[in-house]
């Protein structure tokens, strides 16, 4: 199947929640808030994180303490997961710049004509990306 060619049943979908594994959350807290300006919607100290991405949210969890079975189910994981948030084209100059004042060494990659992507690592490892909606050929968000 093309990887173009959706489902209908899916069509009208969207991601909702995003989780990534973090080894420190006061740490990843400072990265996600202060470096990326993310807002908290929600923590449990020593638990998790939950943060709000422009009409989604990103979960950040412990991976030892979200294993434990609790009200919802167990999250069971490890760092070294890979989000990518959308950003316009233009916003990207000024995003790199921004990460490497912070001390994030950023990856440039591009995707032939369809824009390209900035890679970097969150504190805890995690494969981070910011990147246009067209490298998907999809429209963008804003």
């Amino acid at each position: 199947m093309d990887h173009l060619a959706w489902p209908d049943m899916l069509l009208g979908m969207r991601v909702l929640e995003t989780c990534l594994y973090v080894n420190d959350l006061e740490q990843a807290e400072a990265f996600y808030v202060g470096v990326l300006g993310f807002a908290v919607q929600g923590k449990v100290t020593g638990r998790h994180l939950f943060l709000y991405a422009e009409g989604a949210m990103l979960l950040l969890f412990d991976p030892a303490a979200s294993a434990m079975v609790g009200r919802t189910p167990a999250h069971a994981g490890a760092s070294g997961g890979h989000v990518c948030f959308e950003v316009q084209s233009a916003e990207q100059d000024v995003w790199q710049d921004k990460l490497e004042r912070a001390g994030v060494s950023v990856t440039r990659y591009r995707w032939d004509d369809r824009g390209e992507s900035l890679y970097f690592r969150d504190p805890s490892g995690n494969l981070l990306e910011l990147a246009p909606a067209r490298i998907w050929g999809l429209s963008q968000m804003h």
